[in-house]
């Protein structure tokens, strides 16, 4: 999971690519706890991970809506499609992520209309 500042990862999510933000605080024992967890679910998969402090960056509270911390945001075409704070389901989230991975997005007309 990769450290990033708050510009970049507006720059990320406007990828459109599926990717796993992960908020946090840094006097927070949850979040600690729950971080490698994270890492360990999604290690020796493609997806993107990233670590924003919102200590840090102050505006995450605003812009991502968050009051508490740890959080989990996944992306997928630029907009939030799940988000988990303080409680994870780890197996939810690792369902999800599967689901997303494993969307066939590049449908023929052929396809569609045969």
């Amino acid at each position: 999971m990769k450290n990033i500042t708050f510009t970049q990862t507006q720059e990320k999510i406007a990828t459109g690519q599926l990717m796993l933000l992960y908020l946090s605080m840094p006097h927070c024992n949850v979040c600690h706890a729950v971080k490698p967890q994270v890492e360990k679910l999604f290690a020796g998969t493609s997806l993107q991970m990233f670590h924003l402090d919102a200590h840090d960056y102050p505006e995450v509270a605003s812009t991502f809506q968050v009051l508490t911390a740890p959080v989990i945001l996944v992306f997928f075409e630029g907009k939030e499609v799940h988000r988990q704070a303080r409680f994870i389901d780890f197996q939810k989230l690792e369902q999800l992520v599967k689901n997303y991975q494993s969307m066939n997005l590049s449908v023929s007309y052929d396809e569609l209309f045969n």
